[in-house]
């Protein structure tokens, strides 16, 4: 699997690891990944952008390749913080912000907070709401010891997706679970996400929503779990100017479940959003 250049950028105290595709001196596309993901996430849609933008994929401050917190410090506050000291080090002035699930709302969180540095903003299959259900899944799995694995390969081979509803390939999910491993002390391969990242505050979008300025573009999945064609459109009403999508067939992951077909939406919607008077 092509991947995009890795480097590391020294971000609020931390070291913060991303992934480049396109030419330096191009419009500025930074992705933003799920929760307990990372920047590979992107790898099969980062490529389609690339000969038209600078394309840059973060890992998130406790996941894939960028730094662990210790004591854990991971609210959206500090993700949203750590997306504009990225753009600082990368030296950019003005992003469009396409982020899924977790990174909708963090790009929400910055397009609301920085209108003068973000003219587009894409929300994709973002949880919008935050029940008992979800405060006890989040508190099972941020409890579960990590799993370990004798080398990077066996991640890959056992690696799943959560929720498991998806039409990634075998070949796909292979390449996650490998790109996303980090050396234990024991020598072992664990996951490379920090578990304490599932201890972040309760989800609520709707104070923030009002608050985005710039043109943008909801995105769901036609067969996602997590946010189904009424919980977009509410998303996309709440936004001054926004817009909502559906992806058919898709699930929630669905960067990875139709991504030429979401970069084609994306597209499509930017040439009309980005054009458009006011």
């Amino acid at each position: 699997m092509a991947c995009g250049r890795a480097r590391t950028v020294p971000v609020n105290g931390l070291d913060l690891a991303l992934a480049e595709w396109g030419e330096d001196g191009r419009p500025l596309l930074l992705l933003l990944h799920s929760l307990a993901a990372h920047g590979h996430w992107w790898d099969w849609t980062a490529p389609r952008w690339a000969p038209r933008w600078r394309v840059v994929a973060l890992d998130f401050r406790g996941h894939g390749a960028s730094a662990h917190v210790v004591p854990a410090a991971y609210t959206f506050d500090d993700y949203a913080a750590d997306v504009v000291g990225a753009l600082d080090r990368l030296g950019a002035g003005r992003v469009v912000l396409v982020g899924h699930s977790l990174g909708g709302y963090v790009a929400a969180l910055v397009a609301a907070r920085h209108p003068a540095r973000v003219p587009a903003v894409v929300i994709a299959d973002m949880l919008s709401q935050w029940t008992e259900a979800h405060a006890s899944m989040a508190q099972r799995q941020a409890s579960r010891p990590p799993r370990e694995f004798p080398a990077a390969a066996a991640a890959g081979a056992a690696f799943k997706l959560v929720p498991p509803d998806t039409r990634a390939t075998p070949e796909m999910l292979r390449h996650l679970g490998e790109a996303g491993v980090r050396r234990a002390p024991s020598g072992a391969w664990q996951l490379a996400f920090d578990r304490a990242v599932f201890l972040h505050p309760p989800v609520d979008p709707w104070p923030v929503l009002p608050r985005v300025a710039c043109p943008a573009l909801v995105i769901h999945g036609g067969a996602s779990g997590l946010m189904d064609r009424a919980a977009a459109e509410r998303v996309a009403a709440a936004i001054p100017r926004g817009t909502a999508r559906t992806l058919p067939g898709a699930h929630h992951h669905l960067v990875l479940d139709a991504p030429e077909a979401f970069v084609a939406v994306v597209d499509g919607w930017l040439a009309e959003a980005v054009t458009a008077p006011g």
